[in-house]
């Protein structure tokens, strides 16, 4: 405990990142059992496309507080849809948000990186995540393309439909609409 602290229980309470990391860690163990062959990126997107999101009521900031939300181990196994990459799309975001390419080559282990050599990314933050964000300024128009691929790993005859929730003011549009 903290010095001063004078409380005492035979128990402990963990919370916060300390305590969720070993449990997604477990989560995407279990997964990968079940599903060999999936990527690390396919793994993460069955997590977190399955996970209960979180009230928004209790904190402002959503997401950017406390992530997906509660995993779901037993949903994660059968997600239906995953976003998948491999480590390209990250090396094209980390150039694009101003790494150079001999900090990159550390990182993925590479003789050498050219950023300004790859090609351009692909979408608005080149990353296939089942999430987007975009910075906007207020009274500014503005335009981005955020493109995305799914893999069906559910039934073949499955048919999924996109929700979106935009702040007032943004227009969204999904291609294909079906």
């Amino acid at each position: 405990g903290l010095k001063g602290d004078t409380q005492y229980s035979d128990f402990t309470f963990m919370s916060g990142t300390s305590m969720a990391c070993p449990h997604v860690a477990g989560v995407a163990a279990y997964v990968k059992s079940f599903h060999p062959s999936w990527s690390p990126a396919a793994i993460r997107s069955a997590i977190i496309t399955t996970a209960k999101p979180m009230s928004s009521r209790f904190n402002p900031d959503a997401e950017f507080a406390y992530g997906a939300g509660q995993v779901n181990p037993r949903k994660a196994v059968s997600p239906g849809l995953v976003y998948d990459m491999d480590e390209m799309p990250y090396i094209q975001f980390l150039c694009h948000e101003g790494y150079s390419g001999a900090a990159l080559s550390v990182l993925v282990r590479s003789e050498s990186i050219n950023c300004s050599a790859l090609v351009p990314a692909f979408g608005h933050d080149s990353l296939n995540y089942p999430t987007m964000q975009l910075a906007l300024k207020t009274k500014t128009q503005m335009i981005a393309v955020f493109r995305r691929r799914v893999t069906n790993v559910g039934p073949p005859q499955s048919v999924y439909n996109a929700t979106v929730r935009a702040p007032n003011g943004v227009d969204i549009t999904v291609k294909p609409p079906d």
